[in-house]
């Protein structure tokens, strides 16, 4: 995903549409660095495009670089309940684009073989 591509398709967020040209270029690569043609397939450029904006949100709700921490528990009433998550998927919750990744990258199937049907579709043989 190119820059323009990425405000294209984030022009209704005004945080991210207005991001300085560096930190869009900067989070896109990071984006290519993760997320994995073999495991996106046909939706790669989707992936990298919401992990991108992900890191451009959680870097501008705090740009001091401190650990933003989520909540694990509630109390209302006298009542309260805990809970927890993967350290992983707390990361992605710090924003809808994370969450609209992780809920993407869980989304697709993995069949019996433990391979994803959204692969390359590589094959090799020997001569």
């Amino acid at each position: 995903m190119d820059l323009q591509t990425f405000r294209e398709r984030f022009k209704s967020d005004s945080q991210l549409y207005n991001a300085s040209e560096p930190e869009i270029q900067d989070a896109l690569e990071e984006a290519e660095l993760v997320v994995s043609v073999v495991e996106f397939g046909q939706l790669k450029e989707r992936a990298v495009g919401l992990y991108a904006a992900h890191i451009l949100k959680v870097q501008k709700a705090n740009p001091n670089g401190t650990a933003i921490s989520n909540a694990s528990n509630m109390s209302i009433a006298g009542q309260s309940v805990g809970f927890s998550r993967s350290a992983k998927e707390t990361f992605y919750d710090q924003s809808i684009y994370g969450q609209r990744y992780l809920a993407l990258k869980n989304s697709i199937p993995i069949d019996n073989q433990g391979t994803n049907p959204n692969n390359l579709r590589v094959g090799a043989f020997v001569v």
